[in-house]
């Protein structure tokens, strides 16, 4: 399958055709987390409402709010609401950096600009996604930390100590718990022993000579990445074998931290469990022969086009399609139909 329609036929032409599907599943999970980050904001969900336990209490506060509005609150015993409101702010602005990186990254990739595409995601990936896995895992440690005044509680070096620890935590209150490993994001991530791990992309795409490390260490007579041929397949390959996967976990981290900011529609939530599960399947052929046949008892006898009256048919293009473009291709008159499927739930 090499295209699911969730992006512009044209905007894929360089990607080699086998990934395209996951490329688009990448761009699905990113624009499912920006579609709730806008709701959010449009909301004021990360907004905090309280009532004054005195009436001198808010004069005193339009006073010290002027220079500090959150060191008001805690001066004036506020300070559960001062957390809530410290938690739901970095949330919102961490999230944000996070998504608008990986936005320009996938962007990238389409037009084949490989180093930049990895010079951005380095920060939404090995730092962004630590933090947020740290305050969805361990809220409490991740605030004494944030709010300690002191900077080195939040570095990669600090947390290099027990990233694994933070990922477990994170990874246990997820709806796929069972699909995520904190041993394999470490790896990915931060390994650069390993064939499987970005860092040595990462490390090179930043750097033109890394010598200090010998995994890393530039080839003689050479510049990382510089002479490197774009249209080799060798990147994409291992692009889309770890990036769909870490874009999931992310994105149930992000969605996580947003139902803990302000509860969500349990219908969204499932729906949206469901579409980035089997899209997850289906775009990166993940026991995707199981998720075809559940596809096909549920919808194919239900589901008929409008224009033709045929049967539905699940071919492996039509499922991803109905999953996250929630539209599928009549295989009779070949015309595009619309089916919302997020509506079931």
């Amino acid at each position: 399958m090499t295209h699911a329609g969730f992006i512009p036929r044209k905007r894929l032409q360089r990607i080699i055709p086998e990934f395209r599907a996951a490329h688009e599943y990448c761009f699905f999970l990113h624009d499912q987390c920006a579609r709730v980050l806008v709701e959010y904001e449009t909301a004021r969900a990360h907004h905090v409402s309280f009532r004054f336990k005195k009436q001198t209490d808010q004069a005193e506060f339009e006073r010290l709010a002027v220079e500090n509005p959150i060191q008001a609150m805690r001066n004036l015993g506020y300070t559960r609401q001062a957390r809530k409101l410290v938690l739901n702010q970095v949330t919102m602005a961490l999230v944000s950096d996070c998504l608008h990186h990986i936005y320009e990254a996938l962007i990238c990739i389409e037009k084949r600009k490989i180093v930049v595409a990895f010079n951005l995601l380095r920060k939404p990936l090995k730092d962004s996604l630590l933090q947020l896995s740290w305050m969805f895992g361990d809220e409490n440690a991740f605030y004494e930390a944030f709010t300690s005044g002191n900077p080195e509680e939040l570095s990669q070096k600090r947390l290099g100590n027990f990233r694994k620890e933070i990922f477990s935590k994170a990874i246990d209150r997820t709806y796929l718990k069972a699909v995520f490993d904190a041993e394999v994001l470490n790896e990915v991530l931060y390994d650069r022993t390993s064939e499987d791990s970005f860092e040595p992309m990462f490390q090179h795409a930043v750097h033109l000579i890394t010598i200090d490390r010998i995994e890393l260490r530039t080839e003689p007579e050479n510049f990382n990445f510089i002479f490197k041929n774009y249209t080799d397949p060798d990147i994409d390959e291992g692009f889309y074998r770890w990036l769909p996967y870490l874009l999931l976990y992310l994105s149930h981290v992000i969605m996580g931290l947003f139902d803990r900011m302000r509860p969500m529609d349990k219908g969204a939530v499932d729906a949206f469990n469901v579409r980035s599960t089997n899209g997850y399947s289906l775009a990166c052929g993940i026991n995707a022969g199981e998720t075809l046949e559940e596809i096909h008892k549920i919808f194919e006898p239900h589901v008929k086009c409008d224009d033709c009256d045929a049967q539905l048919k699940i071919t492996q293009h039509n499922a991803l399609r109905l999953l996250i473009t929630e539209s599928f291709r009549c295989t009779s008159c070949r015309r595009i139909r619309p089916f919302p499927f997020s509506w079931i739930f």
